[in-house]
């Protein structure tokens, strides 16, 4: 305290003296240099005294922080003396202490199984088995269908219709309703979606509500939803939307939708002109090789199935590609 009090006094003292320099009758630039002087000696007071009241851990590295103050008490001394307070307040009565944690060293814990060897949910080839096996008790069938939602719906729909004529009521009921709520999301999205497009007027808006219309009638062709009528309705709406996309923007996720539509409507030539479409607007090669593969197939072009499957990269993770690959071109793994 008594240290502080005498580099108040000391650097009252130099300011005042530096002041007073100004004042003298002497040449111009002896007067600057005398201010600058008692001024310089002045500010190093000022930095030290500030370094005295800043926390320990804010003192670090001290040349620099005196450096810091000494520099804004020589350039700007009035301003930097009310921001010099400013910093002491705040840092001695406002800052979050900082808490250094040291490295310790922790031994191995135990290995205890535990819950992480349980799986709490079943693989497709699980569902599929307990689903299909009248002989297992209702309990295990139920907490197969109940992780069906797990699957995608291109496969759990015909598992679900499968259940529709199951001897146990709870399953049967518990398929219809999970099968029904489907349906009415994606009809209650088409819904939506056509109110939306009534409404709008503007292009490219509208071209992105039709292309997620055609999306959504042909989620139940894809999902096997529809049958009979039903189905056919579903394809040409999908078609439709499809198409009125189309003439608006050039996609080439489009073309191959409208390409799997044709397929289904029986319809290879102009899905195979699909196809070329979608890859002349640069979409990949290798995801429409596999369609048409099978349209050469289906028109029994033997030649142009090898020699689109020729063009496909061969991939394990895919294995009804893989196998039909090797069969078809005879390579072995």
């Amino acid at each position: 305290m008594i240290l502080s009090n005498k580099l108040i006094l000391l650097g009252i003292s130099l300011e005042s003296g530096a002041l007073a320099a100004l004042a003298q009758d002497v040449p111009v630039p002896v007067q600057y240099l005398g201010f600058a002087t008692l001024h310089a000696a002045a500010s190093v007071v000022v930095a030290q005294l500030v370094l005295l009241f800043l926390p320990r851990h804010y003192r670090q590295p001290k040349r620099a922080v005196l450096g810091l103050f000494f520099l804004l008490a020589f350039f700007v001394p009035f301003l930097t003396f009310i921001t010099m307070i400013a910093i002491v307040v705040t840092a001695r009565f406002f800052s979050k202490p900082i808490i250094y944690y040291p490295f310790v060293k922790v031994g191995l814990p135990e290995f205890t199984l535990g819950s992480a060897g349980i799986r709490n949910s079943l693989g497709e080839g699980a569902i599929r088995t307990r689903l299909k096996t009248p002989s297992l008790s209702s309990e295990v069938r139920m907490k197969a269908l109940l992780s069906a939602h797990a699957m995608s719906a291109r496969y759990s729909v015909p598992l679900l219709k499968e259940l529709l004529g199951d001897e146990a009521d709870d399953l049967r009921l518990l398929a219809y309703g999970m099968l029904d709520n489907r349906e009415k999301s994606l009809n209650a999205l088409i819904h939506d979606l056509l109110k939306k497009l009534d409404a709008c007027r503007e292009p490219s808006l509208c071209q992105l509500y039709q292309k997620r219309l055609a999306e959504l009638y042909w989620a139940f062709a894809y999902e096997h939803l529809a049958e009979g009528d039903m189905l056919t309705y579903m394809l040409t709406q999908a078609e439709h939307y499809t198409r009125a996309a189309l003439e608006t923007k050039a996609d080439g996720d489009l073309w191959v939708l409208l390409a799997q539509i044709l397929i289904k409507q029986q319809n290879p030539q102009q899905a195979e002109s699909a196809f070329n479409q979608a890859i002349a607007l640069g979409m990949p090669v290798t995801r429409i090789q596999p369609y048409l593969a099978e349209l050469a197939y289906q028109r029994h072009d033997y030649r142009a199935v090898r020699e689109h499957l020729q063009l496909m990269p061969f991939n394990s993770q895919i294995p009804q590609i893989a196998n039909i690959q090797r069969f078809w071109l005879g390579t072995h793994p």
